[in-house]
């Protein structure tokens, strides 16, 4: 019997251990931690928390085999790409992984959080390459909330390169953010720690911070070919090398406090033009504001200048004829042109005067720009103006509002005006001469003075009946009410005569009429102001307000602004007919 021995060497021991590629790593950048199993195959990995840590990318499995000297290894690896959350040091727990029916666990980490470096100056990153390197940088150090500033990747290089990629950028959390296309790439030369490099700007973005305090703009990554030396190089073609900026920080100011009533939320420079179409029109027309803006600063946090116009005109909101953002070269701008429609609502002459209020940072303070130039605008009466007072001025008055104390002479009053009290007051004596009118006529048997009683018993009570309170007819401000609804329903009738001013004619004015007799409004106080502030008084719900005030805005569109609104014929007719149903049970007489 021949025995065969075959000596295979030492086991290997398995090897499960973590890995990172830097110890120290600032506030903003990334870094990877790996996992790696050694000679042996393993199952039902367990990664530590991360809880100080937010996972960036991963987890990757790689699997493979090495042969080195004739012997064999293999290795299984996960790895993590992560970003840290705040300035400390923190430590990485172990991970954990089954092999070969053992339970194998990792060393903890323990990880160097550092600050970013400010925004100003030459950054390159630790280790970096003498020769090449990159930098994240911005304008300025400081900023206040929503003022215009840049970001850029800037290239330092003493070789020549073959060949530029940006692979990341960072996502600018806390920032309005917007890529520039148009920026200075001429290449230019600067010293840095004796060595003289080209610098290029390879990227640049525009940033508008929405948040205060500390801001942090993480790293980029940018793979470069570098050219490679002899004369294989160029056989060979250029050696990529991945490079990373440092993040950097920036201090965001809060803009002073109280702002002014017209600030417009714009941080930076601006201009306008401000233009009337026409200085003299009627209440039958309507009139149009422009206004040219243009600025660098957030166009997000802009909004359009409010109007404060005097008594006698209305305002719509306005609209955005055009809008645009472009570069001039240096900066972000944007440009608006809003319309403002205008309707004038008494005659007389005007004066309008807006304002454009917002903060320059060049000076630390709020700017205001105004158009005094603007002439005075004169209203004469329409056609329609007179119409409509005519038709207001048509109904009788209506009724005082009612009051909730008791009022006795007021009641005396009534009474002694009602049929129906004196015939009450007077049938007690009707019945006890009637009585003793019976006991006579019994005495004296007086049979046909007695037959003719039931006939005029009935007329009387018929009389009674014709003369009771639900006879009575209805009062001057009940039949100005009833008027007031019969011309609301005939509105209805235009829908389909294929005639929209008619049909917004009719429906203004029958509206109108309705609430002047219902709620007491007069002419002068024909406003939506007004009508809004009487509604509210008498307790109709908001909706219902608003609902009218946006069937009467539609009407004067229609009427005033040259803006058929046909489409909205039905749409507008069934919201008025909501609103009157909504009236007749809240809040009138």
């Amino acid at each position: 019997m021949v025995l065969l021995l075959v000596f295979a060497g030492p086991l290997r021991a398995q090897v499960f251990e973590a890995k990172t590629e830097t110890k120290e790593i600032a506030l903003g950048s990334t870094f990877e931690v790996s996992f790696s199993l050694k000679d042996a195959r393993g199952e039902r990995f367990k990664a530590p928390e991360f809880s100080d840590f937010k996972i960036a990318g991963g987890p990757d499995e790689m699997r493979g085999m090495t042969i080195i000297n004739g012997r064999s290894s293999s290795h299984q690896t996960w790895s993590y790409e992560l970003a840290p959350r705040r300035i400390g040091t923190f430590t990485i727990g172990a991970a954990s992984v089954v092999a070969d029916g053992k339970t194998l666990s990792t060393q903890p980490l323990a990880i160097r959080v550092v600050a970013a470096r400010n925004a100003a100056g030459d950054n390159p990153a630790p280790g970096a390459d003498d020769k090449l390197f990159i930098t994240g940088e911005l304008d300025r150090n400081s900023v206040w909330l929503g003022e215009q500033l840049s970001w850029r990747i800037l290239l330092y290089t003493q070789l020549s390169l073959e060949g530029v990629d940006i692979i990341d950028i960072p996502e600018f959390e806390g920032f309005y953010s917007k890529e520039k296309r148009r920026f200075d790439t001429r290449v230019n030369y600067r010293t840095v720690r004796g060595k003289k490099y080209a610098v290029k700007t390879l990227y640049e973005e525009a940033l508008f911070p929405q948040e205060t305090g500390e801001l942090t703009i993480g790293a980029a990554q940018v793979r470069v070919g570098i050219e490679q030396p002899g004369a294989l190089g160029a056989f060979m073609g250029p050696k990529p090398v991945l490079l990373q900026t440092q993040p950097v920080r920036l201090a965001v100011k809060p803009l002073p406090e109280p702002a002014p009533e017209f600030f417009c939320g714009g941080v930076g420079q601006y201009d306008w033009q401000v233009e009337l179409d026409r200085d003299s029109l009627s209440t039958d027309d309507a009139l149009t504001l422009k206004v040219s803006l243009r600025g660098n600063g957030d166009s997000k946090r802009f909004a359009a200048p409010k109007l404060i116009l005097p008594p006698g005109l209305e305002v719509f909101e306005p609209k955005i004829a055009e809008e645009e953002e472009y570069e001039n070269g240096e900066q972000l701008i944007h440009s608006r042109v809003l319309e403002y429609v205008i309707l004038p609502k008494e005659p007389g002459e005007y004066v309008i005067r807006p304002a454009l209020t917002f903060f320059d940072p060049d000076s630390n303070r709020f700017h205001t720009l105004s158009a005094d130039s603007l002439p005075p605008v004169r209203v004469s009466a329409g056609a329609n103006y007179r119409a409509n007072q005519l038709a207001i001025d048509s109904l009788p008055p209506a009724p005082p509002p009612a009051s909730n104390a008791f009022d006795g002479w007021a009641l005396a009053q009534s009474l002694l005006q009602s049929p129906a009290f004196w015939l009450l007051l007077a049938t007690p004596f009707l019945i006890l001469f009637l009585y003793l009118l019976l006991r006579k006529k019994r005495k004296t048997d007086a049979a046909p003075a007695l037959a003719g009683m039931p006939s005029n018993g009935a007329s009387s009570s018929a009389a009674s009946k014709k003369q009771s309170p639900t006879g009575i007819l209805p009062t001057a401000a009940g039949r100005d009410v009833r008027l007031a609804r019969e011309s609301f329903a005939q509105t209805a009738r235009l829908l389909g005569a294929g005639n929209p001013r008619a049909f917004y004619d009719k429906l203004f004015k029958s509206l109108q009429g309705y609430l002047a007799a219902r709620f007491a409004i007069t002419p002068a106080g024909m406003t939506q102001e007004n009508v809004r502030k009487t509604l509210s008084e008498r307790g109709v719900s908001s909706a219902t307000i608003q609902n009218l005030l946006s069937v009467w805005q539609t009407c004067e569109q229609a009427l005033f602004a040259a803006q058929p609104q046909a489409a909205q014929m039905e749409h507008t007719w069934r919201m008025a007919e909501s609103v009157v149903q909504d009236l007749e049970k809240t809040g009138g007489k």
